[in-house]
């Protein structure tokens, strides 16, 4: 990363397409990235109001991103003498019992359930406590913080989403995970591959068009921003039922997300991803425009990078913000 002790990341080639559908017309300069300056910019797309980061990292960059850079960015804020009193902090488990209320209900007795991205595994842990007839199943990179939150619950890990079998899931989540995709539209298409038909899907993201004021909330780990018009095109675009998708129901921690429930059709049928109208496009503009970039933003960034040069990966650092 720039400004770091680490190597510069470096930046793919840029073909100027939109990562959600991508568009090269119509693609607009918003401003560059500034929490860790990476050399990418905030672009908006024209056709389908995606909001996104581009150039891509090189896939060796973006592989050593995640092993060795990405927790830098979020470093706890205040040293914790224990690990209980960390998560309690951040709030990990009332967080997963609060996704948990709206998803247990609508899983059948022995449901097999993936999450995608889970962390420490605190919602695994939640659900094996809550039900424990459900069968989990989990993909997350990070060996060494997975099962920390995870309890007594009992998950097979898998790899990745290649080495889940057809049809082979009754549900999957994925909370604040298709912000870090490279290609977003296409893990949906996944889930049309790994769902049984009539399966259903949970995925949490921040909204783009939430109350955000400072262009430090875009940062390199989230390569697209979304609005619900946008998220809900993409699942329908991709052969999915979109049963609600909007403000997170939850509300408190969770009320600036997005928060959608899909479903998987017994015919599902994928088809081009629908243009977002005038109207849209123009809304999308005028949030990105209203952030600024003011001295107290600058002087924000410039203890963050000195932070980020002095300090060694630290073993828990904020993950995510789930």
């Amino acid at each position: 990363m720039a400004r770091t002790a680490h190597a510069p990341m470096e930046l793919a080639a840029d073909d100027g397409a939109c990562r959600c559908c991508g568009a090269t017309a119509r693609q607009r300069a918003v401003w560059t990235e500034v929490y860790a300056d990476t050399g990418q910019e905030l672009r908006r797309c024209g056709h389908c109001a995606a909001a996104y980061l581009a150039p891509d990292f090189s896939e060796e960059a973006l592989a050593r991103f995640y092993t060795h850079d990405y927790r830098r960015l979020f470093p706890a804020e205040s040293p914790w003498r224990s690990e209980a009193r960390f998560f309690a902090w951040r709030g990990d488990r009332p967080i997963a019992q609060r996704r948990l209320q709206w998803i247990a209900p609508q899983l059948a007795t022995g449901a097999r359930l993936l999450e995608m991205g889970s962390g420490f595994g605190a919602f695994l842990g939640v659900a094996a406590a809550a039900r424990p007839d459900l069968r989990l199943y989990a993909i997350e990179p990070d060996l060494e913080n997975r099962a920390r939150l995870l309890a007594a619950a009992r998950v097979a890990f898998v790899p990745d989403l290649q080495a889940v079998a057809d049809a082979s899931v009754d549900a999957v989540v994925a909370f604040h995970v298709l912000e870090h995709l490279p290609d977003p539209r296409g893990f949906l298409q996944t889930l049309v591959r790994i769902l049984a038909p009539g399966g259903r899907a949970w995925i949490e993201v921040p909204d783009v068009m939430s109350d955000w004021r400072s262009r430090n909330y875009v940062q390199p780990a989230h390569l697209s921003y979304f609005s619900a018009a946008l998220l809900q095109r993409l699942a329908l675009s991709a052969g999915l039922e979109v049963r609600t998708c909007g403000t997170h129901p939850a509300g408190g921690v969770l009320a600036e997300n997005l928060w959608m429930d899909v479903r998987r059709p017994a015919q599902a049928c994928a088809r081009p991803l629908a243009a977002a109208g005038v109207e849209e496009v123009c809304l999308l503009d005028a949030r990105l425009d209203s952030v600024g970039w003011g001295m107290r933003d600058r002087l924000r960034r410039g203890g963050r990078a000195h932070d980020l040069e002095r300090q060694e990966p630290h073993r828990l650092g904020r993950l995510r913000h789930h």
